[in-house]
């Protein structure tokens, strides 16, 4: 029924103008008709709305990419003046693209609200002239099933801001695959609740070191100031993510951890400008003579998307203004990235540290100040900084047991290679000394690794896998291969059908050898034999099946392609 009242809707406005729309033409939002007060946007009215705005205006598109397992629909919309309906051609432009993915949090609200306003102002109002330089791509919500029952997963229990790596939901999966890796967009913007008043916003961008610098400085330097500057203006305030830290005992203020499994981290080791806004609760707001008031708790949630709305609007005005630049540094990390990976030899990171950028006025809560907060000069724990690194390999070998990773990797936009005969190749292995299992999350046995390395020569028969760095994405296949890292293939399970894990103790492998055997049955001799074993299998090395070549040798092998969409373990290779 619903379905069938979008069609008729839009057959009864096909006949839009094909003149900007004015403001009091446009849809209203749920939000406007309820002065902001009647709670969260649910899913069909959010629907209808964008339904509608789409069948007014010609510079607004839909294509669908998936369906929740409850089937409600996740489209994408595409807004371009003149219209673009491929990625090919929004490429083709030479104009900034944005990625606009609100709300993967179905518990954190405000910003799919948010993106609806803007969406309008781009369509008929002060905004309009922004797409004469930016192409902004957006979804209506990344968790329409959480986010109908303001749930923080998915329907499959997924925390979907911690699965860019493993892409295990249909959601992601299909926003890394048919959005970032299609239309590659030079900035995306991953909104939540979250930070601390008074702030009306907070944000963050790619702060692990991993990837590329210049494209982590660039917001930090360009784009952030200017929202600072923007809500300002509005008797706001903004500032960096997240809230109050304590490091080494010394109070400050400072970032979540890091990891590439989650949006904006992600997308800046693939080389866009990943920027991550987070809604505060909005209970204060900071004036422009610097006092703290209180917000009513019936009022709280227009603030919160007003933060939004300004910090977005910011940030596509920058992509406008700074078009050249913003071009120019994402695609400036990806050929530096390939660069790298044809000669190596340079550094990759795999361990960082968190330290102060330096002291600066923050508001802080303060229990002995007016309304709890005040400005305080703390150190701001926001600088992330590398304290081991390796040398970036030309690319790495894979065994075929490791076969099943490869539609993975390919669902990441990586090239994979296979071996068409044998061959010996000059390689760095490595060997788990130390295999652990730390933590339960997201359905997985999360596991880490210490290991050694030693130069071996790898015999690589015919099946054998091959991924050379020298990719626009080099940065995230190096985090993903090397076993040292934070967020790799051994953490999320990828291998744990070749790696066991290390037990905790001779006494324990030696009952694993014995089985339902009474020990009291044995000789000493027998005990003695035993223990032996154990401590041999305590120190047996495992090689680690993911390995290093620094040097560029002759390989026979050829680009893997799917087989099909329905058997993805298969790969395409002519006879």
């Amino acid at each position: 029924m619903i379905r069938r009242a979008r069609v008729l809707s839009a057959f009864v406005l096909l006949g839009a103008l094909a003149t900007p729309l004015a403001a009091q033409d446009l849809p209203r939002t749920w939000q406007e008709v309820n002065d902001f007060r009647a709670g969260p946007t649910p899913f069909e009215p959010l629907m209808e709305f964008w339904y509608e705005l789409d069948a007014m205006s010609e510079i607004v598109a839909m294509q669908p990419l998936t369906e929740t397992l409850l089937g409600r629909e996740m489209p994408l919309i595409v807004m371009a003046d003149p219209m673009v309906t491929t990625p090919q051609d929004a490429l083709r432009s030479g104009k900034t693209i944005v990625l606009l993915a609100p709300s993967v949090h179905g518990g954190e609200v405000s910003p799919k609200e948010a993106v609806q306003l803007v969406a309008k102002e781009l369509v008929g109002g002060e905004l309009r002239s922004v797409l004469d330089d930016v192409i902004v791509l957006a979804l209506p919500l990344v968790n329409p099933d959480g986010g109908e029952v303001r749930r923080r997963t998915n329907e499959a229990g997924y925390d979907m801001n911690r699965d860019y790596l493993k892409l295990e939901s249909q959601e992601i999966q299909a926003l890394v695959t048919q959005v970032l890796n299609e239309w590659t967009p030079d900035i995306h913007v991953d909104g939540h609740h979250g930070g601390s008043a008074p702030y009306v916003i907070t944000y963050q961008g790619t702060l692990n070191p991993a990837a590329d610098d210049d494209l982590r400085a660039y917001p930090y330097e360009h784009i952030f100031p200017l929202i600072r500057a923007a809500v300002e203006a509005e008797d706001y305030r903004a500032f960096d993510y997240s809230g109050v830290r304590t490091e080494n005992g010394v109070r400050g203020w400072g970032s979540t951890s890091v990891e590439p499994r989650k949006h904006h981290v992600y997308t800046g080791l693939t080389n866009s400008i990943g920027i991550l806004l987070e809604t505060p609760s909005n209970s204060h707001r900071v004036m422009g003579d610097g006092t703290v008031v209180p917000i009513p708790q019936e009022e709280r949630y227009f603030h919160q998307i007003r933060g939004g709305v300004i910090a977005t609007s910011t940030i596509l005005r920058a992509a406008a203004d700074q078009r050249e630049e913003i071009r120019a540094v994402t695609t400036g990390a990806r050929r530096r990235a390939m660069a790298a990976g044809m000669t190596g030899g340079d550094d990759i990171v795999l361990d960082y540290a968190l330290e102060s950028r330096g002291t600066e006025p923050v508001w802080m809560p303060d229990e002995d100040a007016d309304e709890g907060y005040s400005l305080q000069e703390v150190p701001v724990y926001l600088e992330w900084v590398p304290t081991r690194t390796t040398t970036r390999p030309v690319g790495y070998l894979l065994p075929p047991s490791m076969g099943a990773i490869v539609p993975l990797l390919m669902d990441h936009d990586i090239a994979v290679y296979r071996f068409l005969d044998d061959a010996t190749i000059p390689a760095e292995v490595y060997y788990a000394t130390s295999v652990s299992r730390d933590s339960y999350f997201q359905g997985h046995y999360l596991q880490s690794v210490e290991v050694v390395k030693e130069s071996e020569n790898v015999e690589a028969v015919e099946g054998w896998f091959w991924i050379p760095t020298a990719q626009s994405r080099g940065n995230l296949i190096s985090y993903l291969m090397e076993p040292e890292t934070d967020d790799n293939l051994i953490s999320w399970g990828w291998t744990d059908h070749l790696l066991q894990v290390t037990p905790e103790s001779v006494d324990e492998v030696m009952a694993q050898f014995l089985g339902d055997t009474d020990p009291a049955s044995l000789s000493d001799e027998q005990r003695t034999q035993l223990r032996q074993r154990a401590q041999q299998a305590m120190e047996r090395r495992q090689r680690v099946p993911m390995m290093r070549v620094l040097e560029h040798p002759t390989l026979p092998v050829m680009r893997v392609a799917s087989f099909n969409d329905y058997q993805r373990n298969r790969f395409y290779r002519p006879w």
